[in-house]
């Protein structure tokens, strides 16, 4: 176990499955756009792909989202968030208008498709950012595992939304 370098003390424990919860800056809801979340699933997807962890479920709300999620051994918790938050940062604002021409792109996973979401915003936006950091929480058995699969899945309730949008449990892995 390996304490994180900033003042959060990050912890890494192998194997173990994470809670997340990331929130946007300024708690603005850019997620009220069924296309930036659209293009949150496809970024989350590929990250999947690309950075190897077990994704058990999510939930994308106006302003923030929840993770449950498992890093492999070669890329931890830090790691996975990065690739996940900074790629979907650069492709939003890219599909904004805000992209940086002179960005490098060498650190992209790959780029996401963004033509199939080009046009289709409803009405103009503020660049895109992330608060800083995350919150995380160590699962740490079986009950705590399927109460935060719970919570996952009744977030709609708790936020007096009509719907359950955007809200995924993988029941592959969680048969």
């Amino acid at each position: 176990m390996k304490p994180h370098r900033n003042s959060q003390k990050r912890i890494y424990i192998d194997d173990a499955i994470y809670f997340i919860t990331t929130n946007t800056h300024m708690a603005y809801p850019y997620f009220e756009d069924d296309i930036l979340c659209d293009l949150f699933v496809d970024v989350l997807l590929l990250c999947q792909e690309m950075k190897s962890f077990e994704l058990y479920g999510y939930k994308i709300n106006s302003n923030h989202m929840h993770l449950l999620i498992q890093p492999n051994e070669i890329f931890n918790i830090s790691k996975v968030m990065q690739a996940i938050k900074k790629n979907y940062a650069q492709d939003v604002n890219k599909l904004l208008g805000y992209y940086n021409e002179g960005e490098n792109s060498n650190s992209r996973l790959r780029e996401v498709d963004l033509r199939k979401y080009e046009g289709k915003i409803k009405e103009p936006l503020p660049q895109f950012k992330w608060q800083n950091s995350y919150h995380d929480r160590i699962i740490r058995n079986r009950k705590d595992f399927y109460n935060h699969l719970r919570y996952i899945q009744n977030q709609w309730i708790k936020h007096d939304l009509k719907e359950n949008k955007y809200c995924f449990i993988n029941q592959e892995i969680c048969a």
